[in-house]
């Protein structure tokens, strides 16, 4: 028996609560060939360039490498995703979050393009997406 249930799962990334929407793109990149010598992608491994709307939880990790001298710091943008919402999901697909809006329409943060650069899934039902801003 599962410890979480879809609808748990669905709770973590509920706009109402602290998630919010992003348009989910699959991006075609390359050809129909694998970089495996002589091998061509599966069909399920192939994006068919579909756009939906999910929900998802929006995170920017802090970031500090000791450098010698000098430290390099920053912010690594991540999102996690219910598995569900995009099962295909690939590096180089694109995800625009929504702009985040108050109750009387200001902008707190506007819309934001990011390239997906790694997906870990969790292997119980979310997946953490290592973002790039474009």
């Amino acid at each position: 028996m599962p410890i979480e249930s879809a609808a748990d799962f669905s709770s973590y990334v509920d706009p109402q609560i602290g998630g919010v929407t992003a348009t989910f793109s699959e991006m075609h990149v390359g050809s129909l060939w694998d970089s495996r010598i002589g091998l061509i992608d599966s069909y399920i491994d192939i994006d068919s360039g579909n756009s939906y709307t999910i929900n998802i939880l929006i995170d920017q990790d802090y970031f500090s490498i000791d450098g010698q001298s000098v430290s390099v710091e920053g912010y690594q943008p991540i999102a996690y995703i219910k598995a569900t919402d995009a099962p295909y999901i690939s590096i180089d697909d694109k995800l625009t979050v929504n702009a985040v809006t108050t109750n009387n329409g200001s902008t707190l943060v506007p819309e934001t393009d990011f390239k997906v650069v790694n997906a870990q899934p969790d292997n119980l039902g979310m997946v953490q997406l290592i973002l790039a801003l474009q």
